[in-house]
């Protein structure tokens, strides 16, 4: 395998040199019970390259990855997708400046709103299983909230969605252009989409300028390790991912980068060929394509759900069956098949989902998907104002401060700078009831605006 960063840091491990420099334990070491994993783990030397000025193996391994995924310049991150958010949001938008994005997003959309200044013009995704669960953002609702706002300056949105479920990025992205904007695309959970003719099309392939995917959520990469694919000139692009990125990235996370594309590129076809026959023979159900704007279906992304308590179900499954899944939605579970589950894992799967299903009593789905709220300041706005904590229960009709989220999937139900609507708070209790996480919500109290 063509690994240029990987065997890099190989190389210069078996050197065994004297080291004078970061990181304190010394090429391992002092991290003894960590393995050979520390003996890579180094900093910025000649034969290591520089992230953010790389001109060795850092930016061969960066070119590599480019090739691979069809796209103009790739850039490697070492603090997951929310990172890429951040960097590719504020290099495009700034104070004031409007954006067209789809308001189911993941939460880091809105640090990235609150870090730009820039200022929300929401579409809202369908809503499916009765706003348990939704899909994709409807191009014609793109296409006229530009023409509602034609000094937008970018178009976001979310393709795939927690649920696998991909919005129709080209349809999208030729609005977005003949409008002279720029399509971002969080595609954090598509990855591994274009390796296999069995899964849907990449977003970057699609149309899309800037697109963010989390390699480490379905890829054999390690966790916070991330790519930005860039088909476009963005001349502030390299500073924000500097801005937004540690100055001493992980060398440990780039490696699994570059040898999570290199075995992409030499055995991806056939593993996810595999994995999407595997779930077709055993969730043939999973094939099929909800909602009316949802242009494609992961395959390997389950959406179960469950007769009973979704929370429930999923506790069952850890405690009983010494399985553990993604997460929990409004009316089920969600778990990731990889490109190395095997076809007995998932039957074995099937048949713990089967057994808790039929033994338990009807629960009514949760609704989880956030509303529409009318937004009295930007979340910049909002976020710098004065704020003081209020019983979640008082919050109806105050000006939220700081986001609500449930999590995972991480979207927020609550953003800075809307007005709270009238039953929101009734909501978010009840799926702190349930058993689900809201972030946001500490102790029973939400942070408002003053006044």
């Amino acid at each position: 395998m063509y690994t240029p960063l990987y065997t890099a840091l190989i190389e210069l491990n078996k050197k065994n040199q004297l080291s004078f420099h970061m990181p304190g334990h010394m090429d391992g070491r002092a991290l003894p019970g960590f393995g050979p994993i520390a003996g890579i783990d180094t900093t910025e030397v000649p034969e290591s390259d520089n992230l953010f000025l790389p001109a060795g193996v850092i930016a061969e391994a960066q070119r590599a990855a480019a090739a691979f995924f069809g796209v103009k310049d790739t850039r490697f991150i070492v603090n997951g997708s929310s990172g890429g958010i951040l960097a590719m949001v504020t290099a495009v938008v700034g104070d004031g400046q409007k954006i067209i994005c789809d308001r189911f997003c993941h939460r880091s959309f809105i640090s990235a709103l609150i870090q730009s200044g820039a200022a929300p013009v929401w579409v809202r995704p369908e809503l499916l299983a009765g706003g348990a669960m939704w899909g994709g953002v409807d191009p014609a609702a793109i296409e006229a909230a530009i023409s509602d706002n034609p000094d937008a300056a970018a178009v976001y949105i979310t393709s795939p969605n927690y649920f696998g479920l991909s919005s129709d990025v080209e349809a999208i992205a030729d609005i977005a252009h003949r409008h002279g904007l720029p399509l971002l695309v969080d595609a954090a959970h598509g990855a591994h989409y274009g390796l296999s003719p069995l899964l849907p099309p990449a977003a970057a392939n699609l149309g899309a300028d800037i697109v963010v995917t989390s390699a480490h959520k379905t890829l054999p990469a390690l966790t916070q390790s991330a790519f930005m694919h860039i088909n476009g000139s963005f001349p502030k692009l390299d500073y924000t991912l500097r801005l937004h990125q540690t100055s001493s990235p992980s060398y440990i996370l780039m490696a699994s980068l570059d040898f999570a594309r290199a075995l992409m590129e030499e055995k991806g076809g056939e593993l996810w060929t595999a994995a999407a026959e595997n779930v077709a023979e055993v969730f043939p159900d999973q094939l099929n394509i909800p909602g009316r704007y949802v242009k494609y279906k992961d395959p390997c992304r389950l959406v179960l759900p469950t007769v009973g308590d979704p929370f429930a179900a999923a506790e069952e499954l850890r405690m009983k069956h010494n399985i553990s899944v993604e997460c929990c939605y409004g009316g089920g579970i969600v778990c990731i098949v990889s490109s190395v589950h095997r076809a007995d894992e998932l039957m074995r799967l099937k048949r713990c989902v089967d057994e808790i299903n039929s033994a338990a009593a009807p629960a009514k789905p949760l609704a989880i998907a956030p509303g529409m709220s009318r937004a009295a300041m930007t979340p910049r706005q909002a976020f710098m104002a004065p704020s003081e904590e209020i019983p979640l229960s008082e919050a109806d009709g105050r000006i939220c401060a700081m986001e609500a989220v449930v999590y995972p999937p991480g979207t927020a139900q609550l953003i800075p700078g809307e007005i709270i609507p009238a039953g929101a708070a009734k909501e978010l209790s009840a799926v702190i009831a349930r058993g689900g996480e809201v972030h946001g919500v500490i102790q029973g109290k939400l942070r408002v605006v003053k006044g």
